[in-house]
């Protein structure tokens, strides 16, 4: 009688160590993986597919990529590409001042963790559903908001430049504000020097 009470034991213990693994290999409906290499499958994931799964259900991203998104079994963590928290791509603290505090960051770390496929674009010229062109802003290049012949003496430059140009390229809402009254954290109201405005 011993006997069969020891199989019995070893087999409960083997099927309970056993068992486990079966559901651990159940597909999550909302990851459509690709079975070859394991990552998502559709050419739109990044950054428009799973912007949208994530806001649909998140919560099922913690099956792979764990529950603090850290990587999981995965073993890609959100912040690999995020560079504030898992739900957070800019910087943590930027928050809705991301277009004045990212001067700054671009000067102490470059602009390789802005130039990704899935953000700004390899070539800064922007992705469709994620980030903007930085020409769209920065009318001297990524690194020069104004022209750039204006480095040397934006004072002189800017006067021709309102005269030949619609003042629309400063009229932007991180720019100089769309009422031209400046923007905080950014550019100053034409008013501070032009009186008569």
């Amino acid at each position: 009688m011993p006997q069969i009470t020891t199989r019995y034991l070893m087999l409960v213990l083997v099927s309970l160590l056993v068992l486990p693994l079966f559901g651990c290999g159940d597909r999550n409906p909302q990851a459509d993986l690709n079975p070859a290499t394991g990552k998502h499958s559709d050419p739109a994931w990044l950054p428009a597919g799973h912007t949208a799964a994530v806001q649909d259900h998140g919560y099922s991203c913690t099956e792979c990529h764990g529950a603090d998104l850290s990587g999981g079994i995965s073993q890609v963590a959100c912040t690999s590409c995020h560079l504030g928290n898992a739900r957070q791509v800019h910087p943590a603290g930027w928050g809705q001042f991301a277009y004045a505090l990212h001067s700054q960051f671009v000067k102490q770390n470059g602009t390789a963790s802005c130039a990704v496929a899935s953000c700004h674009g390899g070539d800064l010229g922007g992705v469709s559903g994620s980030g903007p062109s930085c020409s769209s802003c920065h009318l001297g290049g990524p690194l020069s908001a104004h022209p750039q012949s204006w480095n040397a003496d934006i004072i002189s430059f800017h006067a021709g430049y309102g005269s030949s140009y619609p003042t629309s390229a400063c009229a932007t809402a991180v720019c100089h504000g769309s009422d031209l009254k400046g923007v905080f954290l950014s550019g100053p109201g034409c008013n501070a020097c032009h009186t008569n405005l």
